[in-house]
Protein backbone atom coordinates (compact mmCIF):
# COMPACT_ATOMS: atom_id res chain seq x y z
CA UNK A 1 0.00 0.00 0.00
CA UNK A 2 1.32 3.33 -0.96
CA UNK A 3 0.53 6.24 1.33
CA UNK A 4 -0.85 9.30 0.78
CA UNK A 5 0.79 12.78 -0.72
CA UNK A 6 1.93 14.58 3.11
CA UNK A 7 5.67 15.08 1.58
CA UNK A 8 4.27 18.41 -0.48
CA UNK A 9 6.25 21.61 -0.35
CA UNK A 10 3.67 24.66 0.04
CA UNK A 11 6.13 26.39 -2.23
CA UNK A 12 5.38 25.08 -5.44
CA UNK A 13 1.64 25.40 -6.69
CA UNK A 14 0.01 22.37 -7.33
CA UNK A 15 -0.14 22.68 -11.19
CA UNK A 16 3.52 23.30 -11.15
CA UNK A 17 4.82 20.33 -8.85
CA UNK A 18 2.25 17.38 -10.47
CA UNK A 19 3.11 18.86 -14.04
CA UNK A 20 -0.26 19.71 -14.82
CA UNK A 21 0.64 23.16 -16.25
CA UNK A 22 4.10 22.70 -18.14
CA UNK A 23 4.02 26.58 -18.76
CA UNK A 24 4.11 27.38 -14.77
CA UNK A 25 6.50 25.05 -14.18
CA UNK A 26 8.60 27.10 -16.49
CA UNK A 27 7.70 30.15 -15.60
CA UNK A 28 8.76 29.37 -11.56
CA UNK A 29 12.11 27.92 -12.67
CA UNK A 30 12.85 31.05 -14.30
CA UNK A 31 11.63 33.15 -11.06
CA UNK A 32 14.52 30.88 -8.65
CA UNK A 33 16.91 30.42 -11.91
CA UNK A 34 16.69 27.14 -13.18
CA UNK A 35 17.74 26.17 -16.45
CA UNK A 36 17.05 23.17 -16.81
CA UNK A 37 15.40 20.24 -14.21
CA UNK A 38 15.95 16.43 -14.23
CA UNK A 39 12.76 15.12 -13.00
CA UNK A 40 13.01 12.10 -10.76
CA UNK A 41 9.95 9.87 -9.68
CA UNK A 42 8.22 9.68 -6.11
CA UNK A 43 6.33 6.81 -6.56
CA UNK A 44 8.64 4.57 -6.96
CA UNK A 45 10.89 5.35 -3.96
CA UNK A 46 9.44 2.44 -2.30
CA UNK A 47 8.37 -1.38 -3.51
CA UNK A 48 5.50 -1.44 -5.53
CA UNK A 49 5.08 -5.11 -6.73
CA UNK A 50 6.84 -7.58 -6.86
CA UNK A 51 5.12 -9.41 -10.46
CA UNK A 52 7.40 -8.59 -13.32
CA UNK A 53 4.30 -7.95 -16.08
CA UNK A 54 2.68 -5.36 -13.17
CA UNK A 55 5.84 -3.77 -12.87
CA UNK A 56 6.56 -3.54 -16.79
CA UNK A 57 3.00 -1.77 -17.21
CA UNK A 58 3.50 0.68 -14.45
CA UNK A 59 6.88 1.75 -16.38
CA UNK A 60 6.08 1.71 -19.43
CA UNK A 61 2.55 4.28 -18.59
CA UNK A 62 5.19 6.30 -16.63
CA UNK A 63 7.78 6.55 -18.59
CA UNK A 64 5.37 7.68 -21.51
CA UNK A 65 4.16 10.51 -19.44
CA UNK A 66 7.29 11.72 -18.58
CA UNK A 67 8.29 11.32 -22.35
CA UNK A 68 5.30 13.56 -23.24
CA UNK A 69 6.19 16.17 -20.61
CA UNK A 70 9.75 16.15 -21.98
CA UNK A 71 8.48 17.17 -25.83
CA UNK A 72 6.45 20.24 -24.77
CA UNK A 73 9.49 21.65 -22.96
CA UNK A 74 12.42 19.47 -24.72
CA UNK A 75 15.24 21.82 -23.59
CA UNK A 76 14.65 22.40 -19.91
CA UNK A 77 13.07 19.21 -18.51
CA UNK A 78 14.37 16.09 -18.89
CA UNK A 79 13.83 13.12 -16.49
CA UNK A 80 15.07 9.89 -15.35
CA UNK A 81 13.69 6.64 -16.60
CA UNK A 82 11.97 3.92 -14.35
CA UNK A 83 12.91 0.17 -15.88
CA UNK A 84 11.34 -2.72 -15.06
CA UNK A 85 14.33 -4.56 -13.07
CA UNK A 86 12.79 -7.71 -12.81
CA UNK A 87 13.21 -8.56 -16.56
CA UNK A 88 16.52 -7.01 -17.92
CA UNK A 89 15.42 -7.96 -21.61
CA UNK A 90 12.20 -5.30 -21.29
CA UNK A 91 14.43 -3.01 -19.30
CA UNK A 92 17.41 -2.63 -22.17
CA UNK A 93 14.27 -2.32 -24.30
CA UNK A 94 13.12 0.08 -22.75
CA UNK A 95 16.18 2.25 -21.71
CA UNK A 96 16.78 2.51 -25.58
CA UNK A 97 13.35 3.80 -26.23
CA UNK A 98 13.50 6.19 -23.24
CA UNK A 99 16.77 7.39 -24.27
CA UNK A 100 15.01 8.57 -27.89
CA UNK A 101 12.36 10.68 -25.38
CA UNK A 102 14.24 12.82 -23.45
CA UNK A 103 15.45 10.39 -20.81
CA UNK A 104 18.84 11.54 -19.28
CA UNK A 105 19.27 9.12 -16.25
CA UNK A 106 18.47 6.01 -15.22
CA UNK A 107 16.82 5.77 -11.50
CA UNK A 108 17.76 3.49 -9.24
CA UNK A 109 18.12 2.77 -5.72
CA UNK A 110 20.21 1.24 -3.32
CA UNK A 111 18.58 -2.29 -3.45
CA UNK A 112 16.84 -3.31 -6.53
CA UNK A 113 14.89 -6.65 -6.18
CA UNK A 114 16.80 -9.04 -4.43
CA UNK A 115 19.94 -7.71 -6.23
CA UNK A 116 22.80 -5.59 -4.73
CA UNK A 117 24.18 -2.79 -7.15
CA UNK A 118 27.36 -4.77 -7.77
CA UNK A 119 25.73 -7.68 -8.90
CA UNK A 120 26.54 -9.07 -12.38
CA UNK A 121 22.64 -9.25 -12.82
CA UNK A 122 22.95 -5.82 -13.58
CA UNK A 123 26.20 -5.47 -15.99
CA UNK A 124 23.82 -5.48 -19.33
CA UNK A 125 21.78 -2.53 -18.16
CA UNK A 126 25.56 -1.18 -17.00
CA UNK A 127 27.09 -1.93 -20.60
CA UNK A 128 23.93 0.21 -22.40
CA UNK A 129 23.50 2.94 -20.19
CA UNK A 130 27.55 3.65 -20.99
CA UNK A 131 26.75 2.98 -24.70
CA UNK A 132 23.61 5.41 -24.66
CA UNK A 133 26.09 8.10 -22.30
CA UNK A 134 22.99 7.56 -19.70
CA UNK A 135 24.50 7.83 -15.85
CA UNK A 136 23.13 5.52 -13.32
CA UNK A 137 21.21 8.16 -10.35
CA UNK A 138 21.17 6.08 -7.15
CA UNK A 139 18.20 8.29 -5.61
CA UNK A 140 17.40 7.85 -2.10
CA UNK A 141 14.77 4.68 -2.02
CA UNK A 142 14.60 1.19 -2.15
CA UNK A 143 13.28 -1.45 -4.24
CA UNK A 144 12.84 -4.59 -1.83
CA UNK A 145 10.27 -5.19 0.02
CA UNK A 146 11.67 -7.61 3.09
CA UNK A 147 14.27 -5.17 4.03
CA UNK A 148 11.45 -2.34 3.85
CA UNK A 149 9.39 -3.87 5.65
CA UNK A 150 12.20 -5.36 8.29
CA UNK A 151 13.06 -1.16 8.94
CA UNK A 152 9.46 -0.60 8.86
CA UNK A 153 9.88 1.96 6.00
CA UNK A 154 11.47 4.56 8.05
CA UNK A 155 12.89 6.90 5.82
CA UNK A 156 16.53 7.01 7.23
CA UNK A 157 17.66 3.73 7.46
CA UNK A 158 15.71 2.71 4.24
CA UNK A 159 15.83 5.17 2.27
CA UNK A 160 18.97 6.93 2.79
CA UNK A 161 21.79 4.55 4.34
CA UNK A 162 20.68 1.78 1.56
CA UNK A 163 21.96 3.90 -1.50
CA UNK A 164 25.03 5.14 0.58
CA UNK A 165 25.68 1.16 1.10
CA UNK A 166 24.76 0.93 -2.88
CA UNK A 167 27.36 3.55 -3.49
CA UNK A 168 30.21 2.14 -1.55
CA UNK A 169 29.57 -1.17 -2.85
CA UNK A 170 29.75 -0.83 -6.36
CA UNK A 171 33.05 1.28 -6.05
CA UNK A 172 34.99 -1.45 -3.33
CA UNK A 173 33.69 -4.20 -6.71
CA UNK A 174 35.11 -1.97 -9.36
CA UNK A 175 32.15 -0.99 -11.37
CA UNK A 176 33.61 1.58 -12.50
CA UNK A 177 36.56 0.31 -13.66
CA UNK A 178 34.93 -2.62 -15.23
CA UNK A 179 32.67 -0.11 -16.92
CA UNK A 180 34.83 2.88 -17.82
CA UNK A 181 32.02 4.91 -19.50
CA UNK A 182 29.27 4.79 -16.47
CA UNK A 183 28.50 7.49 -14.29
CA UNK A 184 27.25 7.03 -10.97
CA UNK A 185 25.58 9.43 -8.67
CA UNK A 186 23.62 9.17 -5.20
CA UNK A 187 20.82 11.47 -5.21
CA UNK A 188 18.94 12.81 -2.31
CA UNK A 189 21.06 11.50 0.65
CA UNK A 190 23.20 14.60 1.31
CA UNK A 191 27.02 14.72 1.08
CA UNK A 192 28.25 14.61 4.26
CA UNK A 193 29.20 10.80 4.57
CA UNK A 194 31.71 11.53 1.77
CA UNK A 195 34.43 11.68 3.78
CA UNK A 196 33.83 8.51 5.46
CA UNK A 197 33.19 6.63 2.78
CA UNK A 198 36.58 7.73 1.31
CA UNK A 199 38.40 6.80 3.97
CA UNK A 200 36.68 3.35 4.25
CA UNK A 201 36.97 2.59 1.43
CA UNK A 202 41.17 3.36 1.55
CA UNK A 203 41.28 0.88 4.83
CA UNK A 204 38.69 -1.75 2.64
CA UNK A 205 40.91 -1.73 -0.74
CA UNK A 206 43.79 -3.49 0.08
CA UNK A 207 42.56 -6.19 2.66
CA UNK A 208 39.34 -6.77 0.30
CA UNK A 209 39.87 -5.85 -2.97
CA UNK A 210 43.70 -6.77 -3.85
CA UNK A 211 43.94 -2.95 -4.79
CA UNK A 212 46.03 -0.07 -3.53
CA UNK A 213 44.58 2.94 -1.68
CA UNK A 214 43.06 5.83 -3.85
CA UNK A 215 42.81 9.34 -1.75
CA UNK A 216 41.71 10.60 -4.60
CA UNK A 217 38.76 7.97 -5.55
CA UNK A 218 36.27 10.51 -5.92
CA UNK A 219 38.27 12.44 -8.87
CA UNK A 220 37.63 9.68 -11.36
CA UNK A 221 35.07 11.82 -13.54
CA UNK A 222 32.73 8.83 -13.28
CA UNK A 223 30.96 9.35 -9.49
CA UNK A 224 28.80 12.30 -8.63
CA UNK A 225 27.07 12.95 -5.08
CA UNK A 226 24.51 15.75 -5.16
CA UNK A 227 24.81 17.42 -1.70
CA UNK A 228 22.78 19.81 -0.02
CA UNK A 229 23.60 23.75 1.09
CA UNK A 230 23.54 22.74 4.88
CA UNK A 231 26.68 20.40 4.35
CA UNK A 232 30.22 21.35 5.62
CA UNK A 233 31.26 22.09 1.43
CA UNK A 234 34.93 22.80 2.43
CA UNK A 235 35.25 19.96 4.83
CA UNK A 236 33.58 17.72 1.97
CA UNK A 237 35.35 18.96 -0.80
CA UNK A 238 38.64 18.27 0.57
CA UNK A 239 37.71 14.63 -0.12
CA UNK A 240 35.28 14.63 -2.92
CA UNK A 241 36.95 17.35 -5.03
CA UNK A 242 35.55 20.20 -6.46
CA UNK A 243 34.31 17.88 -9.97
CA UNK A 244 31.83 15.27 -8.00
CA UNK A 245 29.51 17.51 -6.54
CA UNK A 246 26.20 18.44 -7.75
CA UNK A 247 23.00 20.55 -6.36
CA UNK A 248 19.57 18.86 -6.54
CA UNK A 249 16.30 21.03 -5.08
CA UNK A 250 13.99 18.36 -4.38
CA UNK A 251 11.51 20.36 -6.27
CA UNK A 252 7.84 19.76 -4.92
CA UNK A 253 8.79 18.02 -1.33
CA UNK A 254 8.90 19.27 1.71
CA UNK A 255 11.66 17.11 3.45
CA UNK A 256 15.11 18.01 4.46
CA UNK A 257 16.51 17.40 0.98
CA UNK A 258 14.13 19.83 -0.31
CA UNK A 259 15.71 23.66 -1.40
CA UNK A 260 14.09 25.38 -3.61
CA UNK A 261 16.34 28.43 -3.91
CA UNK A 262 19.22 26.42 -3.09
CA UNK A 263 20.98 27.93 -5.92
CA UNK A 264 20.88 31.29 -4.36
CA UNK A 265 21.78 30.27 -0.90
CA UNK A 266 25.06 28.53 -2.00
CA UNK A 267 25.99 31.97 -3.77
CA UNK A 268 24.48 33.81 -0.29
CA UNK A 269 26.84 31.46 2.16
CA UNK A 270 29.77 32.10 0.75
CA UNK A 271 31.88 29.74 2.01
CA UNK A 272 34.05 28.88 -0.63
CA UNK A 273 35.11 29.71 -4.20
CA UNK A 274 32.67 31.06 -6.32
CA UNK A 275 34.37 29.55 -9.02
CA UNK A 276 33.43 26.20 -7.62
CA UNK A 277 30.06 27.24 -6.74
CA UNK A 278 29.35 27.43 -10.24
CA UNK A 279 30.80 24.29 -10.63
CA UNK A 280 28.40 22.72 -8.52
CA UNK A 281 25.45 24.48 -9.88
CA UNK A 282 25.99 24.44 -13.15
CA UNK A 283 28.88 22.61 -14.75
CA UNK A 284 29.32 19.12 -12.68
CA UNK A 285 25.21 18.11 -12.99
CA UNK A 286 25.68 18.92 -16.96
CA UNK A 287 28.08 16.52 -17.00
CA UNK A 288 26.61 14.52 -14.87
CA UNK A 289 23.41 14.33 -16.90
CA UNK A 290 25.19 14.02 -20.36
CA UNK A 291 23.92 17.85 -21.14
CA UNK A 292 27.12 19.71 -21.49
Amino acid sequence: MIGGRDNIGKDTSQESREMANIDSRLKHMDEIGTAVQVLYPTLFLRPVTDNPRIELALCRSYNRWMADIWSKAKDRLRWAVQLPLMTMDKALDELRWAHGNGACVVFMRGLETNHTLHDPYFFPLYEQASRLNMPIGIHSGIGNFAVNDAMGGEPFRVAKLIVIGGFHSMILNGIPERFPGLRVGAIEVAAQWVPYLVHDLNLRFPKLAGKEAKPDVMRNGQLFVACQTDDDLPYVLKYSGEDSLMMGSDYGHADNASELLALQRLKEKGEIDPKVVDKILFANPARFYGLD
